[in-house]
């Protein structure tokens, strides 16, 4: 039985640009870096042979963690168009305390909105999707009423 949420990891094609983006758009937090990650561990780890990746780890305020992976060698497939529908992972989601400055600077960050922010039903949010980097798609919600404070309500 699982018994914590410990991160998310993510592949990015620019670490740098990567660590930028989640630094100064979302305020996350660089607490390690690793670089030219590589061997016998790494590859079995992974399933890559010739294995050769960086990784990020970003913090956010409540502690938790996303790990952005740049594969140096043997790079994987970009999605394109990035859905989130497609198979596979589609989306994680992040809590933010102002969705609509996040959306009024998009285009400083390249960052895309599949729609405007948009209030929940029963008011509990305001949630939008957002593409980063044409790579992932990140689900931004503010808490409007403290019953949405976690998804599910509970």
């Amino acid at each position: 039985m699982a018994k914590a949420f410990r991160h998310v990891g993510i592949v990015v094609s620019d670490l740098q640009k990567a660590i930028e983006l989640y630094r100064d758009f979302l305020g996350l937090q660089l607490v390690a870096e690793y670089s030219n990650l590589s061997g016998e561990f790494q590859e079995k780890l992974v399933g890559i042979k010739n294995v050769l990746m960086d990784v990020a780890i970003m913090r956010t305020e409540d502690n938790n963690r996303i790990e952005l992976l740049h594969y140096k060698k043997l790079s994987g497939k970009k999605r394109e168009p990035v859905l989130s529908n497609d198979i596979g992972a589609s989306h994680f989601a992040v809590t933010v305390k102002d969705i609509d400055d996040l959306f009024a600077k998009k285009d400083k960050f390249e960052v895309t909105f599949v729609s405007d922010p948009l209030e929940s039903p029963d008011g509990f949010v305001k949630v939008a999707y957002a593409v980063f980097m044409n790579e992932c798609i990140i689900e931004l919600v503010q808490v409007l009423d403290e019953r949405a404070k976690l998804s599910g309500g509970k």
